[in-house]
């Protein structure tokens, strides 16, 4: 009997309700990893080839394929929630819990680790970006929002590079003196030259390009998935 290729999911109380989780979805979640919503594919990752490998095993049926993937795709979750250099070598994933609290401090969500739970602060995360619970007939418009954020990484270095840059040296919040001017400014200068690096500082380590719009789908899909279950009793 023909299998689908393992994956190196770490077992993961926050991602299993994926396993049930509609094919199409599943889908979705797994196109949002490979590439971005402007068409650019991620840097890093596994799930494309593993994807192609499974191809082979059901190629008559994509709801075969993505529902027999699904660890594959919670798997390429865990390992860019975890992309240090280090981790990117060692081909390791973190719990999804820690990259959901990882994302929270990063877009500036207000929670306390100890008292809530994945699907709470999952809601906290949606409310903190776009003011209200989103579902997945806003995926346009939570990307453009994204991107506006400067959250969705190389795209937003391109649309709006200086105030990337002027983040990232300081210049933004009004050095004081001649020194301190003439250092700002020196490093600006230097900025300029390394604008993909400082992209890369900024939102990549961990991959916040990728993690930060996952996250998101993922907490709609939870959503999505509650409300069938509800809807069966």
């Amino acid at each position: 009997m023909n299998m689908a290729k393992e994956s190196k999911y770490i077992n993961d109380p926050g991602l299993v309700f994926l396993k049930d989780a509609d094919w199409k979805d599943l889908k979705l979640l797994a196109e949002a990893l490979i590439q971005d919503f402007e068409g650019n594919e991620q840097w890093s990752g596994e799930l494309k080839a593993t994807l192609e490998k499974n191809k082979k095993v059901y190629p008559e049926s994509e709801e075969m394929l993505y529902k027999n993937s699904w660890k594959a795709i919670a798997a390429e979750i865990q390992l860019f929630g975890g992309q240090t250099f280090v981790n990117l070598f060692r081909r390791q994933g973190v719990q999804y819990s820690e990259i959901l609290n990882d994302v929270a401090a990063k877009v500036n969500t207000d929670f306390h680790k100890d008292d809530i739970d994945v699907s709470q602060l999952e809601e906290k995360i949606l409310r903190t970006l776009f003011g209200k619970i989103t579902s997945l007939t806003d995926l346009n418009e939570m990307n453009v929002i994204l991107k506006n954020k400067g959250y969705l990484g190389f795209t937003s270095l391109l649309s709006n590079p200086l105030d990337t840059i002027k983040v990232n040296v300081g210049l933004e919040s009004g050095a004081k003196g001649v020194g301190a001017i003439a250092s700002r400014f020196i490093g600006f200068q230097a900025a300029m030259i390394t604008a993909p690096i400082v992209a890369i500082h900024q939102v990549g380590s961990p991959a916040y390009r990728v993690t930060i719009p996952v996250v998101c789908i993922v907490a709609m899909l939870r959503i999505k998935f509650k409300l069938n279950q509800e809807d069966r009793f």
